[in-house]
């Protein structure tokens, strides 16, 4: 009957995967017909998400696409998912200290938009990576930076995940019972909130929790309840632990066979979902089992499926390096170019800025000029108006970017300075133009007047 669990089990594993294959070609089709805007921002970042776990180069490349994307079209929501997605893509290569970059820029990003459960979601995903690299204080200080923005935004879910990964940061660092308080927490708000796959990934932790306690018949139970929750969520990266754990509390229980069962389904789920590390801890239980039990043969069977393992593992990892290294020399560059691009811009500006100030004293000057000659009246005047409205503009226009700078690129802020400048600056334009007015046509009048007394002098003589 187990033989027969496990084929379907692998049929089902196949199928996952095919289905999984079909969402992406689905997505490259889609993504072929959209058009340059955000639509087309949201399906690089959706495709770039679906390669994170096995393809994290790929991944890393449409998210840089989206991000662009989303910059030239404005679209902050892109922006912020495209860098979390460029930032997992770099913990995924292990590529750690980029990673907190870019997930300390989507936080800079959210802070526009002013969402704090993207913040708190991006301090969570920090703490993951301090917790990865071993760093508990660091990624307790994020993870509970995450919490703090959940009680007081009253944020369940993100209360939810935040307590989740305090209690796993604190067992993987063997603090197990406050590791203990607040999984059980995190549990109960699963159960609350009906969010499924949490409750069985709360489940699986605490059977880990109470497997390194040594408390077996417990640790078995958890594990034991959390099977259904992480089958339905198709969440197999959790379900191998889960399998791997079970197998170790039937081992200290004497319990072989269901022991050796367990680390057999866990080592094929991980296996064909590409989670080494885990298949990796299921052949060495496997070898372990099979030696107690004095299986010679299957026992170095599995020795040389564990060697192989970790030299994969050990090549992925150089690979994952190498691979790193590239991506962020591209980025290096990258940058350097976008650096390039944005002071030729600037200098262009600066330029056209400098060419509009020499042109309105030219056109002042026109404007005097052709007061002295014989031309109509009104167009003096609106040469002499529309210099005036030029020199106004570009005092506006020049300051544009110091206010903008100072208030943070808030409309608001904005507005109510550009409103104050022009309070100030109306009457004292009405009062320049009535002045430039009667200047030049008192300029005009004495210029007619004295070419009459020329001309009447030359009719004299």
């Amino acid at each position: 009957m187990k033989h027969i669990a496990l084929t379907f089990a692998l049929l089902f594993l196949v199928f996952t995967a095919s289905a999984q294959k079909r969402v992406i070609d689905s997505l490259k089709r889609e993504l072929s017909f959209k058009k340059a805007d955000s639509s087309k921002a949201i399906a690089l970042y959706t495709l770039s998400y679906y390669y994170l776990d096995y393809k994290p180069d790929s991944a890393m490349l449409l998210a840089r696409q989206s991000y662009d994307l989303s910059k030239k079209n404005k679209f902050l929501r892109g922006e912020s998912w495209a860098l979390n997605s460029i930032a997992s893509a770099f913990h995924a290569l292990h590529n750690y200290p980029k990673a907190i970059e870019y997930y300390i820029e989507q936080i800079k990003v959210e802070e526009k938009r002013e969402v704090p459960e993207n913040i708190g979601n991006a301090y969570l995903s920090i703490a993951l990576v301090y917790s990865s690299e071993k760093e508990v204080g660091k990624a307790l200080y994020y993870a509970l930076r995450a919490d703090s923005i959940a009680k007081a935004n009253k944020l369940p879910e993100l209360k939810l995940f935040s307590k989740l990964n305090i209690g796993d940061i604190y067992e993987k660092a063997n603090q197990l019972s406050s590791a203990m308080v607040y999984t059980h927490q995190a549990y109960e708000l699963s159960i609350l909130q009906k969010k499924d796959q949490l409750t069985g990934i709360a489940l699986n932790n605490l059977g880990n929790i109470y497997n390194k306690r040594a408390d077996y018949i417990k640790a078995s139970s958890y594990y034991e309840q959390c099977i259904p929750f992480l089958q339905a969520a198709e969440d197999f990266n959790n379900l191998s632990e889960c399998y791997i754990g079970l197998a170790r509390t039937k081992k200290e229980t004497g319990k072989i066979d269901s022991a050796i069962w367990y680390a057999k389904l866990a080592y094929d789920i991980a296996t064909k979902n590409e989670f080494l590390a885990k298949a990796v801890d299921a052949s060495v239980l496997l070898v372990k089992l099979y030696k107690n039990r004095a299986n010679i043969d299957s026992a170095f069977a599995y020795q040389e499926i564990m060697v192989n393992l970790t030299d994969s593992i050990d090549s992925k990892e150089r690979a994952k390096q190498v691979q790193s290294m590239t991506i962020a020399e591209d980025t290096r560059q990258k940058e350097i170019s976008e650096a390039k691009e944005k002071e030729v811009e600037e200098r262009k500006q600066k330029l056209q800025l400098l060419a509009i100030g020499v042109f309105i004293p030219i056109f002042f000057f026109i404007s005097v000029f052709l007061s002295r000659k014989k031309v109509n009246k009104k167009i003096i005047e609106f040469s002499g108006i529309l210099s005036l409205l030029m020199l106004f503009e570009y005092l506006t226009l020049f300051i544009h970017p110091f206010v903008a700078e100072k208030s943070h690129h808030s409309p608001f802020i904005e507005i109510v300075v550009f409103v104050i400048i022009a309070s100030l600056l109306t009457p004292a334009h009405h009062k320049i133009e009535h002045w430039l007015i009667d200047k030049l046509s008192k300029m005009r009048a004495h210029h007619l007047q004295m070419r009459q007394k020329y001309d009447n002098d030359k009719l004299d003589k």
